[in-house]
């Protein structure tokens, strides 16, 4: 069975629930599903462009996901840095700009700069 698919049906399976309108729950979701998917990035079982692809194929076939993601992309510039994963962040970010939102900068690597 290829990786991409079996990263998506751990993915898949892995949703929780995002209540009614819970802002909470659906952000908590999203990094939930994001951070599994960093870990497989990380561990080479996906690669990122794979990881992107699965997400946004997540948002079109699954409904809560979909809040989730959007809830997150809404409220990334409230939300620390340090909980969201890398291809997360990005994800998001590029959600935001598809949204026609002002994307957010990477405070995670803005330290280095200083």
């Amino acid at each position: 069975m290829d990786k991409t698919l079996v990263a998506y049906d751990k993915l898949y399976s892995s949703i929780p629930p995002i209540g009614f309108i819970n802002r909470k729950k659906r952000i908590a979701a999203f990094l939930k599903i994001s951070n599994m998917l960093q870990i497989m990035v990380d561990k080479d079982e996906v690669s990122e462009d794979d990881g992107l692809y699965l997400l946004s194929v997540l948002v079109r076939k699954c409904s809560r996901f979909q809040k989730a993601a959007m809830m997150t992309a809404l409220n990334l510039t409230t939300i620390d840095r340090s909980l969201v994963s890398d291809i997360g962040f990005k994800y998001s970010n590029d959600f935001r700009c598809s949204l026609r939102m002002y994307p957010v900068d990477d405070k995670k690597d803005s330290s280095l700069e200083s």
